[in-house]
């Protein structure tokens, strides 16, 4: 009868307190926390619910600028 491996060893996250197998933490942290602290250059789905900040942005009008409106071109 063989033995599978030793199952791995398991850390708190001091961050967020979730176990964490120990061989996968980063600096110390669990993947989720590290990338939240900005550890690791990846991103973590927070759960946003509601308008993105693309949709709080107005329409802006069609662009017929002949360029009298901006201050550095007045005479």
């Amino acid at each position: 009868m063989t033995v599978g491996p030793a199952p791995p060893a398991m850390r708190r996250c001091p961050r967020c307190g979730h176990l964490t197998r120990a061989d996968r933490m980063i600096k110390g942290y669990g993947r989720d926390c590290a990338a939240q602290l900005g550890l690791i250059g990846r991103t973590v789905d927070t759960g946003h619910v509601g308008p993105d900040l693309l949709d709080l942005l107005t329409e802006e009008p069609e662009d017929a600028c002949d360029g009298g409106d901006r201050p550095a071109d007045r005479p």
